[in-house]
């Protein structure tokens, strides 16, 4: 099960694809995405409290990896459990598709949930450490283990990823998340977990873990034929 922006707002999509009316048509458009694009500045453009602020990150856009003319982009929420049991079943394709080019591949955490802005600020520490396939997968997944536990505090997030050995490196991560607020709202997502897959002109849409990992899977078998 795909993991909603909103109750409410899936609610109000089925409503207008039911009633043919301009107005509703034109909300569901254009308004609702600007809501979600308020709604991730509010979360992401939260003051930082760790040590370290005011320090730019070298690198301006930490959540791409790979140098593949395919561009991946996975939208997920460390507390959506369809994005839980998907990351750790697709980990391989992904660093298989990276370390031999044929993708590249971005990692936008979207903010459905009261939490998710502190896992994603500290997602980007991780990479700020070391940028790395393998290692920020495995942070990943470490991230998903912390939600589960429900740790919604910074300095037990802190302790746990000092318990499983992370190292993390707090900089100013505005201009990442102002890349992510565009991401979204060209993409217009609308659930996790979703792939949106962009080939020259061609963009396509996949959402759910069968459909992204099928997906994934064609991508390796396309490349070794």
């Amino acid at each position: 099960m795909e993991c909603p922006v909103s109750v409410k707002w899936k609610d109000f999509f089925l409503f207008t694809r039911k009633i043919s009316c301009p107005i509703l048509y034109f909300m569901k458009k254009f308004i609702l995405p600007v809501i979600l694009c308020v709604s991730l500045f509010w979360f992401f453009g939260q003051p930082i409290s760790a040590a370290g602020t005011g320090k730019t990150s070298t690198d301006m856009f930490l959540l791409s990896f790979g140098k593949g003319k395919i561009e991946t982009r996975l939208y997920s929420d460390y507390f959506c459990r369809a994005c839980k049991t998907l990351e750790p079943n697709i980990e391989y394709l992904m660093a298989d598709l990276v370390k031999k080019n044929v993708v590249t591949v971005t990692f936008v955490d979207t903010p459905l949930h009261k939490q998710s802005a502190l896992y994603a600020r500290y997602f980007l520490y991780i990479l700020n450490s070391k940028k790395e396939i393998g290692h920020a997968l495995k942070a990943r997944s470490i991230l998903f283990e912390a939600a589960q536990q429900n740790i919604s505090d910074k300095d037990k997030l802190e302790a746990f990823l000092n318990s499983k050995g992370v190292k993390f490196k707090p900089f100013d991560p505005q201009p990442v998340f102002n890349r992510l607020q565009q991401y979204l709202r060209s993409d217009q997502i609308r659930a996790t977990p979703t792939c949106v897959v962009i080939n020259g002109d061609k963009k396509e849409f996949y959402q759910g873990g069968a459909n992204i990992t099928k997906m994934l899977e064609s991508l390796k078998t396309g490349q070794q034929e």
